[in-house]
């Protein structure tokens, strides 16, 4: 077991469980959960400043984002609150693995059964955050993509999300040529002839993919 994970288990077992792993203060709740704006890291640290750990305001939302039995809007927002805390380069962090983990972890539910509205909720939350790390990396291109159930799933929505966060993966320029065109094959034929929202996100990612697919 890596540091990291050990450092996240002693903070689970440091605080009182109420139905799931990390019962979060209400002033906690707070901090992350405010109306106006999304939680800064320097919000999430001195919320969770009273917790065990050298880092932990990383600790805590990995634990929240990667808890179904936490309050839904709470989960959602550590799910979009992890990028932060992995910028510049989430590759090898414990923010990219949780969320490639919740996002593959839902992938391979769908290949089977649909999701709870609630999943479905948490499943677009952890493809947007995935998307906002930046990583460029060819995997995560591979899990939007190699499957069908993401970016053909019956709801626009997912759909949206999951063309959104191809974009942002790769542009600007992150990714390699080849997995930028890989994301630019597998946007295109979502595309309609409606003038959608739909439509005008595919379009802007195809034309970010195109850019980056040039050797």
């Amino acid at each position: 077991m890596t540091r990291r994970l050990l450092v996240i288990a002693a903070l689970l077992c440091a605080v009182p469980a109420t139905g799931g792993d990390l019962a979060p203060t209400p002033a906690q709740i707070d901090a992350l959960t405010v109306v106006d704006t999304p939680p800064t890291r320097a919000v999430i640290d001195r919320a969770f400043a009273s917790l065990p750990g050298p880092t932990p305001g990383l600790d805590a939302v990995v634990a929240l984002a990667g808890d179904p039995q936490q309050d839904l809007g709470v989960q959602i927002r550590a799910l979009r609150a992890l990028p932060q805390y992995c910028l510049p380069r989430c590759a090898g962090t414990a923010v990219h693995d949780t969320l490639t983990r919740l996002v593959a972890g839902y992938r391979d539910q769908l290949a089977t059964a649909a999701l709870s509205p609630q999943d479905l909720l948490r499943l677009r939350a952890a493809i947007e955050a995935l998307g906002a790390t930046g990583s460029g990396l060819q995997a995560d291109v591979d899990l939007l993509t190699m499957s069908p159930v993401l970016l053909h799933h019956p709801s626009r929505d997912v759909q949206v999300t999951a063309v959104r966060a191809l974009r942002n993966l790769c542009s600007p320029d992150l990714c390699s040529p080849d997995a930028c065109l890989q994301g630019a094959n597998a946007v295109r034929p979502l595309l309609t002839t409606a003038d959608t929202q739909v439509n005008a996100a595919i379009n802007r990612a195809l034309a970010d993919l195109a850019h980056c697919a040039q050797p």
